[in-house]
């Protein structure tokens, strides 16, 4: 190693880095049919890929005097060490720079003037702890098991293991304590350029005040059957401030809380007492999983008697589900962040325009998401798309950001007031 690494590793081993783990998938296929000789070779120019054309792209993304190193964990799987505390933007950002540039890449043969192409899965985690290499080959294994080429897994969950065993507890004190909070994304419509409503996300925080984001708490709350619990106080913090600011928010659904009694009851509920309902959208998430359309629209319909309007959030994954539009009386759609970042690609680029389309003639509403730059946003507007949303126009945000620190203590005092 450089002494100038050596150096740079010695004082900063402490410090919060980054890990990804590049991991060469089928690799027993590729020695089988190939040979080992080839599949050496294989693994050597990835070496060469990652040292040579990766890191030089990273470096020109997020810093050119980061340091970054390159090791060799196990015979077929790469560690990019990059020494920065990243933000998951930049995170992903990384792990598509990857993606792209092995998978596109035509891989030699020994003797042999045909090439192939190889397929990866990427572990990556962030953390001080010199275990970041465990929590690393987690998200791995977890991206294997799941069949994705991507995953990610937070290694505050595993530094505090108090967090791993106690999450009810943590559940618990939430709803004790009705910490649970909408964080609020802003969309902007894209002619007036103004701000028209937010999009909520449960966000929940432990006893130090850390925050806890949903892929940590979501599965297990509706494991331990607290996740209508909390709901129901997200949606009452929802109510209370569209009541105060007559903001427009809209809030996410899944199949399963449609299909739950007490969130529809309670939801429904609060929407008629509140006379809310002409400032909430519901956004349907994962509609490629709805099994009955029936139950679907008899909610739609019940919630409209009150002005609320249907949103279906991420379409456009799987390219194949215009029958949900067709099938469900929704207002906007909310085209998929993948197909939105890739929006300067001219067949994402027709695709979309396609969606668009097809959605103007139905009178349904377009939301882009993952609008993260100007560029993509330009790529928004030219195609007629009405609303835009993403870290561009807004990340999520506390009410006390958007309205005052002011008007955020009266809240909570009409809050207790009113409970």
């Amino acid at each position: 190693m450089p002494l100038k690494k050596y150096i740079h590793n010695f004082f900063n081993k402490n410090k919060i880095k980054t890990l990804f783990l590049v991991d060469i998938l089928y690799m027993k296929d590729i020695n089988a049919i190939y040979n080992f000789k080839n599949g050496d070779y294989i693994i050597k120019q990835l070496k060469q890929i990652l040292k040579n054309q990766i890191i030089t792209l990273i470096k020109k993304e997020i810093g050119k005097k980061i340091i970054i190193n390159l090791t060799n964990t196990h015979v077929d799987v790469f560690a990019l060490t990059i020494y920065k505390d990243l933000s998951i933007d930049d995170i992903l950002k990384i792990k598509n720079l990857i993606f792209e540039q092995v998978i596109n890449h035509p891989f030699k043969l020994i003797n042999k003037f045909s090439s192939i192409n190889i397929d990866i899965t990427i572990g990556c985690s962030k953390s001080s702890n010199q275990l970041i290499r465990v929590y690393a080959e987690k998200a791995l294994h977890k991206a294997k098991l799941n069949f994705v080429h991507y995953m990610y897994y937070d290694a505050y969950l595993y530094e505090n293991e108090s967090i791993s065993e106690d999450l009810v507890d943590i559940l618990n004190y939430n709803i004790e304590h009705n910490l649970v909070e909408p964080y609020l994304q802003p969309i902007m419509d894209n002619t007036t350029n103004k701000i028209i409503k937010y999009e909520a996300l449960m966000r929940l925080f432990d006893e130090k005040g850390n925050i806890l984001m949903p892929q940590i708490f979501i599965h297990k709350s509706k494991k331990c059957r607290l996740y209508p619990k909390l709901m129901e106080l997200l949606i009452d913090k929802i109510v209370l401030y569209i009541r105060k600011y007559k903001i427009h928010i809209s809030i996410n659904l899944d199949y399963t809380d449609i299909l739950n009694p007490n969130i529809k009851k309670s939801l429904i509920n609060k929407i008629q007492e509140n006379d809310v309902g002409p400032y909430l959208t519901i956004e349907i998430l994962e509609s490629e999983k709805i099994a009955n359309f029936t139950i679907v629209n008899n909610f739609i319909s019940e919630v409209k008697k009150y002005d609320v309007k249907i949103a279906i959030d991420d379409f456009g994954t799987g390219f194949s589900n215009y029958e949900y539009i067709l099938n469900l009386n929704v207002d906007y759609i909310k085209i998929d962040g993948s197909l939105i970042k890739k929006i300067d690609e001219e067949i994402y680029l027709n695709l979309i325009k396609s969606i668009v389309q097809f959605c103007k003639q139905q009178k349904i509403k377009v939301v882009a998401e993952f609008v993260s730059d100007l560029k993509i946003l330009r790529y928004v507007k030219s195609i007629d798309i009405d609303y835009s949303q993403g870290y561009h126009i807004g990340k999520p945000a506390t009410i006390k950001d958007i309205v005052g620190e002011k008007s955020e203590k009266r809240i909570k005092k009409d809050y207790r007031y009113n409970n």
